[in-house]
């Protein structure tokens, strides 16, 4: 640690950074909040980097870290994309700096030895310079730094800006209602998610740098690498259609070599098994012959292959692995069969013709609800769309509907794809939408259970699980079901005696409602009412038995 800084300064610098988390006020505005965090994730980077590597590890000054941490993922609950974008990149400096603590630590354990040799290592040093000024050797030459690299910075920029209002305009003032599932923690569609905003930047960034010398082609060469920012966003203002062109042609061919990547994958899955030793030694081994062994051509073993260098990822690649690990995280849902140019077609989608018609389709599902003669109504709206839009708009639009508040259900969803066949290669978001619900669900249920959530949440995921199970195609999903079953089986072991109870009831019902769905299907009798009542009623049953379990267990 440096002699000019006091002995008590991570003490001090921390516990500021602390007292600033701690003031934090959501009432006084986006912009005083972004100021103090900024300003106390600033201190806590500063002690990383000059403090007691030693001393941060451990005791105090550790556990301070964590709190700022730990206020920094609740400011997350702040929903807004500029802010969780400043507290992102803030967590992940401090993370950084908290991985590199061990390495400073050893660095400075080994600075004595290194001062201890510095004479031998001078001498050496001499040695060397007279045995290079006897055999000059050549230098490699060193890649020249990107002069663009401000009017880059500004491209994306903008282009984060753009997506942004994209986005927001998908994110209604509707959202989170009913069919949101935001109430009991399982991650949305990625579309719907304030955390996509964060990742779109990530994508942006690495296509434009992917793309350094289309763009010095046709945008960056017009721009004076010396002039300050305000005279680069002006020449770069009349370039907005040329950067659109670029991104949207850029994750066009980020789509297109995804599915090449997929396409060699399923053939490489498709390729024959090779022949077991044991077949290879039945057939007989081609001898060379006496004119072979004359002229020397005996057949020699061959030499074992060589290993090929591993091929170096592809910007796209790393986008996929961000993406995954936010994934991974429980932030946000990626289904397998997300494609880059979706983001294309979300550049150039026509906001105006987007809003106006949800809004039609979500008044006549408001006008079906008040009169039972409009029974329809809804489906036909939808097909309508589907017959004046195109593919993505279509599926983009039931998606926003399902989303946002009360305005139609799975089953309706459900419907629209019917049209479609409920194909994944046409409908590439809606169709994993609907079929990854009875697992996430099943994983929420064993997870309340195992916290001891309260009653009413408890209640709203099954609520969930349910409809799903008796709205969702029967045949389709009928693997999605059972596989959902077997989660629900597995971590049965793992609950307390009564929660078993429980969860033997939920596996019951599953085998009840999926039954009376085969039963109904064989004789074309609609029993949908009926099995609605039974699941009601029986959730009922659980969530009394469940609550009383609940209270004993706040109890104890």
């Amino acid at each position: 640690m440096s002699d000019t800084k006091p002995a008590d300064f991570e003490k001090v610098e921390l516990t500021a950074a602390m007292t600033e988390l701690s003031s934090l006020k959501p009432e006084e505005g986006k912009a005083a909040m972004m100021t103090q965090v900024d300003g106390a994730a600033q201190r806590v980077l500063k002690v990383l980097a000059s403090g007691n590597p030693d001393a941060l590890q451990k005791g105090t000054y550790l556990t301070q870290i964590r709190f700022v941490m730990t206020v920094m993922e609740q400011c997350k609950d702040f929903r807004d994309a500029q802010f969780t974008r400043l507290v992102r990149q803030r967590a992940e400096e401090i993370m950084t700096g908290l991985e590199n603590l061990p390495k400073r630590s050893q660095q400075l354990k080994e600075q004595q030895k290194r001062s201890a040799e510095e004479a031998k290592k001078k001498r050496a040093a001499a040695a060397q310079k007279e045995a290079a000024a006897a055999a000059p050797v050549e230098e490699e030459p060193t890649e020249p730094k990107f002069e663009y690299e401000l009017a880059e910075k500004i491209c994306i920029q903008t282009m984060v800006r753009h997506f942004d209002s994209k986005l927001d305009v998908l994110r209604s003032v509707h959202l989170y209602g009913r069919h949101s599932i935001n109430d009991i923690g399982i991650p949305p569609l990625f579309l719907y998610s304030l955390e996509f905003s964060v990742l779109i930047e990530d994508a942006i960034k690495a296509l434009i740098v992917d793309s350094r010398e289309l763009m010095t082609r046709r945008i960056y060469n017009e721009t004076d690498p010396t002039a300050d920012e305000e005279q680069i966003r002006a020449v770069l203002r009349n370039k907005q259609r040329a950067l659109l062109e670029v991104v949207e042609s850029g994750f066009n061919g980020w789509g297109a070599a995804q599915k090449d990547a997929e396409k060699r994958a399923r053939l490489g899955d498709k390729a024959g098994p090779k022949k077991s030793g044991a077949a290879a030694a039945a057939k007989p081994a081609k001898k060379g012959g006496l004119f072979s062994k004359l002229l020397g051509k005996e057949k020699k073993t061959a030499p074992a292959p060589r290993r090929t260098a591993q091929k170096e990822k592809e910007a796209w690649e790393e986008v996929i692995e961000i993406f995954k690990a936010s994934e991974a995280r429980g932030e946000i849902f990626f289904p397998k069969t997300f494609n880059f140019s979706i983001l294309s077609y979300l550049s150039s989608m026509r906001e105006n013709l987007f809003k106006a018609e949800a809004e039609r389709i979500i008044q006549i599902a408001d006008q079906a609800k008040q009169d039972s003669n409009s029974k329809g109504a809804v489906a036909r709206a939808l097909e309508q769309s589907f017959k004046n839009n195109d593919q993505h708009f279509f599926e983009m639009l039931i998606l926003n509907l399902l989303y946002t508040k009360n305005s139609i259900g799975l089953d309706e969803v459900q419907g629209a794809c019917m049209g479609q066949k409920l194909d994944e290669g046409r409908l590439p978001l809606s169709v994993p939408e609907m079929g990854r619900r009875p697992m996430t669900y099943a994983r929420q249920i064993n997870k309340l259970l195992k916290e001891r959530a309260e009653p009413r949440v408890l209640q709203n995921c099954l609520d969930y699980f349910f409809e799903a199970i008796l709205v969702l195609h029967l045949i389709k999903y009928e693997k999605d079901f059972t596989k959902a079953a077997q989660c629900l089986e597995g971590e049965k072991a793992n609950l307390p005696k009564p929660l078993q109870g429980v969860m033997d009831g939920i596996l019951g019902l599953i085998d009840r409602v999926i039954f009376a769905r085969q039963q109904a299907r064989e004789t074309g009798e609609d029993t949908s009412r009926n099995t609605r009542d039974m699941i009601q009623h029986t959730i009922g049953k659980f969530i009394t038995a469940y609550s009383g379990m609940y209270e004993k267990m706040k109890k104890g």
